[in-house]
């Protein structure tokens, strides 16, 4: 993997906002930097809303989510 010097901007917003939006185009390694760096923390979870499933279990019930992923 690049290294990305997004990275630690990264960990810092983290450290103050639970959720942090990370946008850019397509195919940059998004994805591949926000799995890394929940790998690193423990508190973390990825949740990927590409899944039908999983946005509508969220749609459905976002409380019940949201309690079923922490």
């Amino acid at each position: 993997m690049y290294e990305r010097f997004i990275e630690d901007i990264l960990f810092e917003s983290l450290a103050f906002m639970p959720v942090t939006l990370l946008r850019g185009s397509r195919q940059t390694g998004k994805t591949t930097l926000v799995k890394s760096i929940v790998r690193r923390l423990k508190d973390y979870n990825y949740i990927s809303f590409d899944d039908i499933t999983v946005l509508a279990a969220a749609q459905a019930d976002p409380m019940g989510f949201h309690a079923s992923i922490g």
